[in-house]
């Protein structure tokens, strides 16, 4: 596996509290060659922070922001683009820009989130793991 994307939850918890990751996502994790996270995982978490949704996070959000673990995935005109016409009926946008930037860089996705499932069989979708 060369690269993974990691969805917001797994960033924060493989840089929090491993211990929530499940086994296939920590190993996905230490075999990639490069792993990746959407700057919209970046706007999710300090959006949430912001509105009060998650206050435990508050403190952390300077490092969060800083943080150099992991790559930071672009955001392309191509990824924006395919978000909007994604054939899914998810509609939650910070999760469909990250299952098309999965798509767009050709990486696994490495999330809990069982909505990803509704991708199979969609063209360039490589897959989501967790467990």
């Amino acid at each position: 596996m060369s690269a993974v994307l990691l969805d917001t939850h797994a960033w924060i918890w493989g840089l929090m509290d491993s211990a929530r990751l499940g086994s296939a996502a920590k190993a996905a994790i230490s075999r990639a060659d490069t792993v990746q996270v959407s700057p919209i995982s970046v706007y999710e978490v300090v959006r949430k922070a912001r509105l009060g949704k998650w206050p435990e996070i508050v403190p952390h959000i300077d490092a969060l922001v800083a943080e150099g673990q992991t790559l930071t995935a672009p955001f392309t005109r191509a990824i924006a683009a395919r978000a909007g016409v994604l054939d899914w009926r998810h509609r939650d946008p910070f999760d469909r820009l990250i299952a098309s930037t999965a798509i767009e860089l050709g990486c696994v996705l490495v999330s809990k989130d069982v909505e990803f499932d509704g991708l199979d069989g969609t063209p360039g979708w490589l897959d989501r793991i967790w467990l």
